[in-house]
């Protein structure tokens, strides 16, 4: 069985099919519109630039020659970006409501709790926490986090608050508590993953409205998560123009820009279409998850992220709201989604018309193997067995 790798930050850059990739890890997934035309200029200069959002809300860069990647470490670190430390930014893995700060229906403060966790991972004894250890606090609005993988989680509500075990027990705490208690369970390492029982939610896209009405949060999705970097500079101009100058970093892989006047909504939803974001949430590629695939991935045995492309448009009809997404997958290892799917597609081979794949109905991608319901399908021959709302029929 193939085994996922680690996650590649700054310090451990990971080979890939397309080169060196790199993540970056932006405290409570925020981005300055400034830091953000940084890493758009270095991903173009230094990359092949592709930028990709990742599952953890983090900023991916492709392609990038190792050779200048000490000049974008000493940018990352002036900005505050990354750790200096190499061992503590691979276990800073901490997964914040990405409108905290914005949106007035989030409870308590995530942001805080999410800083006071960050400041104790510098004790030496989080050293044996494993790299892929993830802590999610959740504070609710209108991006909430339950479907994300955790390994803690930190559930705020209003009267309420509770650090809750990948095992699922539920320890009962104040806000004030919440941190303290988290690096303690996480010291302990009582925890196993927690893996939400289906696919995530799709990428938020469009005008995502605030209690009240007047203001709200623009959600702009890049079709699978990637952009390029002329996109990326765009979206900062944009935040600045219409929003507060942030780019938050949603782990459904969309890019949200805060502050924005439900009057300017219109104008900025056209700037971004123009640019090649979704906007419209009933777009079919929000409906599919795809891993970047062959030929950038040199493990895949199919381009998934193509072929996930071929797959919406043959689908063609909007998603339907509360659709769980389908899972186009490269190969076994599920790297762009570790959990269970409504339908799931893993590619065994390449044709000349694109990948092969076999077919699984409510499954994790390690799994087809053992359990497929239909084998060695063309993008075609499985679009023709998945009407609209199969993924949903079949659960």
């Amino acid at each position: 069985m193939r085994v996922r790798g680690w996650n590649p930050d700054i310090f451990a850059p990971m080979r890939a099919g397309d080169g060196w990739l790199i993540r970056v890890k932006p405290p409570g997934q925020r981005l300055a519109a400034a830091d953000a035309e940084m890493l758009a200029g270095f991903a173009a200069r230094h990359g092949n630039g592709a930028i990709e959002i990742t599952s953890r809300g983090n900023v991916q860069l492709r392609g990038v020659d190792l050779a200048c990647l000490g000049k974008l470490t000493s940018a990352l670190h002036a900005a505050g970006l990354i750790s200096q430390d190499p061992a503590l930014e691979r276990r800073r893995n901490i997964l914040v409501s990405p409108l905290s700060g914005d949106d007035p229906s989030i409870a308590g403060d995530p942001l805080g709790i999410a800083a006071a966790i960050g400041a104790g991972l510098v004790d030496a004894g989080f050293a044996a926490l494993p790299g892929r250890w993830r802590f999610v606090i959740d504070g609710g609005g209108v991006v909430p986090l339950a479907d994300m993988r955790a390994d803690l989680r930190v559930e705020i509500r209003p009267h309420a608050c509770a650090v809750i075990t990948g095992e699922g027990v539920r320890h009962a705490c104040t806000e004030t508590e919440a941190a303290g208690l988290a690096l303690a369970l996480a010291t302990a390492s009582c925890c196993r993953a927690l893996l939400p029982a289906t696919a995530p939610l799709p990428p938020e896209a469009g005008f995502l409205v605030y209690p009240g009405g007047a203001r709200g949060a623009f959600a702009a999705a890049p079709a699978f998560g990637q952009m390029d970097a002329a996109m990326l500079t765009t979206l900062s101009r944009l935040a600045t123009r219409f929003g507060d100058g942030l780019i938050r970093l949603s782990p459904h892989r969309a890019a949200l820009i805060g502050g924005v006047a439900a009057g300017a909504a219109p104008a900025l939803d056209a700037a971004l279409r123009e640019t090649g974001f979704i906007t419209d949430p009933a777009d079919p590629r929000l409906g599919i998850i795809a891993c970047i695939g062959a030929p950038a991935c040199a493990g895949a045995d199919a381009p998934s992220r193509a072929d996930a492309a071929r797959l919406a448009a043959l689908l063609g009809a909007p998603r339907r709201p509360g659709a769980r997404p389908i899972h186009v997958s490269g190969c076994a290892k599920g790297c762009a989604h570790p959990g269970r799917a409504p339908v799931v597609l893993v590619g065994v081979g390449k044709t000349p018309d694109g990948g092969s794949y076999d077919l699984a109905f409510d499954a994790t991608t390690d799994r087809v193997g053992q359990q497929a319901d239909h084998r060695l399908l063309s993008i075609a021959e499985a679009a023709a067995l998945l009407d609209p709302g199969a993924a949903e029929q079949r659960r």
